[in-house]
């Protein structure tokens, strides 16, 4: 009974084996977009906290001239953040795209031609 189902799978190795690949890579390319993401998150939150922390010691004019001041260094490091960021994940998508587009052609040529 065994020996009948080999028989029976084996038109459908390349299938497997395709549908295997494409399944490796998607979970590889989600890992790398969650690290990219989650590491995006954490920066802001350290942000978010440190200037809780710096807001919560204003007591006077002067601390809140100087606080306010200090602001704009932070809107700088936010925006520079930012465009890092949108970088990075277009240098994800595009490396994504390049990889999805050669296992594509990998995986047609397996299922065409049986390797």
């Amino acid at each position: 009974m065994n020996e009948q189902s080999a028989a029976f799978a084996e038109p459908f190795k390349p299938w497997l084996t395709s549908l295997t690949r494409f399944n490796q890579f998607a979970v590889r390319r989600m890992e790398q977009w969650v690290a990219l993401q989650m590491d995006s998150l954490r920066a802001y939150v350290d942000l978010g906290v440190a200037q809780t922390r710096v807001a919560l010691k204003v007591t006077d004019p002067h601390s809140l001239h100087e606080f306010a001041d200090s602001q704009f260094a932070v809107l700088s490091f936010v925006g520079h953040r930012i465009i890092d960021d949108s970088r990075a994940m277009s240098e994800w998508g595009n490396d994504c795209q390049k990889q999805a587009v050669g296992l594509s052609r990998a995986n047609l040529l397996t299922v065409l031609f049986k390797d």
